[in-house]
This record gives structure tokens, C-alpha cells and sequence, in this order.
């Protein structure tokens, strides 16, 4: 079972998700506990009173907003965590059998939730610089804390890329550490770009699109995007995602030939990236950004377009797939190659999306818990 860091309808869908819906596939019973949070409990008492199934997903009660918590009283903040996690373990025990269940732990904002609920097995699913998962600036120390606790407390890790398998052998040697990369289901998106017609917010046809699917946060590089938008004034810059509207994303919006148009729904996001001739990752050279494993990426291949992107973690594991820039003339000169390609090379690039299923990910992690148990 997953205790996720996102809830089950996140509109950027992945890694949890993704696996639980491979593993129940495969037949394995999996739950996907969604972060405790104001938004799950809404969603919590909404099920209830609609009397509806949750499937594999189970919203435990959110303890105070974390805007509150008060970092010098981790201890009252442990009590009242505590509390909630009592409860969580009743849902679960009406699902599970705790001696024999594994927990997959993608935050260490569970830390404090362990010490209620007694799993077989706890790894640690560590897919993002730490970083991603602090709400708060204030709170990065006490994550880093709750951080340190996790990875004593595993029995194994995964991890997405080797910069992460580096920051965790750093903390504890002797922790197994087995590197599970991210995954697309190639087959939803050829089957959803095929069915859907092209977005009616993109722009008109007659000029290539540059296109983007992902969140829009801290760790996108805005004043890449200004220059090489800038250079390439004959393309139209498409971006889709959440994004805080705030600072540089307005004075990228300014740009003439640069379009935000917002989160999309899962199910929309191919048709999105099948109108794109070249998509990109323009990612700045934060910590964020060197230990990513882009979903995004290998969503991009599965539809064989073009990929350039700036330096992420292990940009090798993509088989020479994508372009990698480092500044904004190497990301312009890629792209207008990108351009220049077309279609050459996207049957290779599918294939490469195809072997990296999020069911062969799945099996890959149920290979290392069988391992783990042995």
C-alpha cells in the first residue's frame, strides 16, 4: 500500500497512482492512502454522504493546516498526529492484515503517522528532492528531521534517479536501495490522442508549438523560457499546468508568442501533447531539478514527439531520446533542430515509452519487496 504525498485526483497524475492502478492489474492488493489534508476530508464526508465506493483510496482526518504548526512544539504536533493515525489504523485494519503488508512512503510527512500503525514492511519511496514535499519554508528543517527518522525506519528504499540513491546512502550505508524509475501508460495516450480532437485553445495552425505539460512552480527556469521565447519568435510557447499566476509567469505571459492555459484534466493532457511538434522541460539547475525523473518526458515519448529539455538526473537512462541544453542558445539550436526532424525518430522514441510501462515499474517494485522479505 501507498501513503501518497498528493491525493488520488491530483490533476498532474503520477507515480502512486499510477502504480496502484498497475498493481491492482497484477492482481495484488494495493490501497493508496491519500495525504491527510483539508481537501481529503472534504472529499471524505462527500463519499460518505453519497454513499459511493472509495476503491483502493482511503482519506484519513487531517491534523491542524500546516501554516500552524508550530516548529518549536514538534512534540504537541507528534500528540496530535498521533490521535489522527489511530484513526487511520482502524480504516486500515478493515483492508489489511498489518503483519503482512508493505507500506510504500513517498513523504516524511508520515513519519510521525508510523508510530501508530504497524506495518510489516516500510520503504521508502523517495521520488523528489526533499524540497517538493515542504509546504512551507519554515518547515524544512522539521521535514528534514522527519526525513532523517524515515530512512532509519526502512527497511529499503526506491528511488527515481541516482542523485537520489547518493542523498540517502549518505544518511545510512547499509539501506537497500533499489533505483525504480518513473513510468507512462504509452497505451492510454496513443489510445486518447487518437480519439480526441486538437484542444480548441491552442493556437491557430501555421506555426510550430513548443509545448510543456507539468507543474509550474518554483523549479522552472522563467528567465530561460523569456530568452529562448525571444529567439524563437516564429513558434508559439504552450504551457499547460498549474501554475501561482504571480511575478515571472506575467512577464513571461507578456511575450506575444507564449500561451497559459492552466491545468488540464488528465484524460485532455494527450491531446495537448499531440499538437505540440517539439516539447520541453525547461527546468532551472535547482536541487529540485537535478534529482527529477520526468514523468513528463516519457508522456512526451509515448506520443514520439522531439524532447529537449535542460539537465535533469540521469538524462543517459533516455537512451539519447532527448536534447539537453544548458543555456538558452544550446535549448534555441536544439529546437529548431527538434523542428527540422519531424517525424524521423518517433517510432524509436515509442518503443523507449512502451518498454518503460508503469506495469513493468510495478513489477520491478514487487520484485525489490519480495527481495526485501526474503
Amino acid at each position: 500500500m501507498s501513503l501518497a504525498a498528493v491525493t488520488w485526483d491530483f490533476a498532474l497524475v503520477g507515480r502512486t497512482r499510477m502504480l496502484t492502478q498497475a498493481w491492482r492489474r497484477a492482481g495484488l492488493p494495493t490501497t493508496f492512502v491519500q495525504v491527510p489534508s483539508w481537501r481529503t476530508a472534504l472529499q471524505r464526508v462527500t463519499q460518505a454522504v453519497r454513499g459511493r465506493p472509495d476503491g483502493p483510496v482511503v482519506r484519513p482526518w487531517p491534523v491542524r493546516p500546516s501554516r500552524w504548526w508550530d516548529v518549536d512544539d514538534e512534540a504537541g504536533l507528534r500528540r496530535a498526529i498521533r490521535q489522527r493515525a489511530r484513526g487511520l489504523r482502524k480504516q486500515l485494519e478493515a483492508r489489511i492484515d498489518f503483519s503482512a503488508a508493505a507500506a510504500l512512503v513517498v513523504s516524511p510527512v508520515w513519519t510521525p503517522w508510523l508510530d501508530e500503525l504497524p506495518f510489516r514492511c516500510i520503504i521508502y519511496d523517495c521520488i523528489d528532492d526533499l524540497a517538493v514535499h515542504v509546504p512551507r519554508p519554515h518547515l524544512a528543517g522539521l521535514y528534514a528531521r522527519w526525513e532523517a527518522e524515515l530512512v532509519q525506519r526502512a527497511a529499503g528504499a526506491a528511488v527515481t534517479a541516482s542523485p537520489l540513491a547518493a542523498h540517502l546512502r549518505a544518511r545510512r550505508p547499509e539501506l537497500p536501495v533499489a533505483t525504480i524509475r518513473n513510468g507512462v501508460d504509452a497505451a492510454f495516450f496513443e489510445r486518447a490522442a487518437r480519439a480526441s480532437p486538437r484542444p480548441a485553445d491552442l493556437p491557430a495552425r501555421g506555426r510550430p508549438i513548443v509545448g510543456f505539460v507539468g507543474a509550474l512552480y518554483a523549479w522552472i527556469d522563467w528567465e530561460l523560457i523569456e530568452r529562448v521565447a525571444g529567439t524563437l519568435s516564429g513558434c508559439d510557447f504552450v504551457f499547460v499546468g498549474p501554475h501561482h499566476g504571480r511575478g515571472s509567469v506575467r512577464r513571461v505571459a507578456r511575450l506575444k508568442n507564449v500561451l497559459f492555459l492552466g491545468a488540464r484534466r488528465y484524460e485532455r493532457v494527450p491531446a495537448y501533447v499531440q499538437a505540440f511538434d517539439v516539447c520541453w522541460v525547461p527546468f532551472d539547475r535547482s536541487g529540485v531539478s537535478q534529482a527529477a525523473n520526468p514523468v513528463k518526458i516519457y508522456e512526451y515519448l509515448a506520443l514520439g514527439k522531439p524532447v529537449v529539455a535542460t539537465p535533469v538526473a540521469d538524462t543517459a537512462a533516455f537512451e539519447g531520446l532527448v536534447r539537453v541544453g544548458r543555456d538558452a542558445d544550446e535549448i534555441a539550436g536544439h529546437l529548431r533542430a527538434a523542428l527540422a526532424e519531424g517525424e524521423q525518430g518517433a517510432e524509436r522514441r515509442v518503443g523507449f515509452a512502451r518498454a518503460n510501462s508503469w506495469d513493468a515499474r510495478a513489477a520491478q517494485y514487487a520484485s525489490f519487496i519480495a527481495a526485501l522479505a526474503r
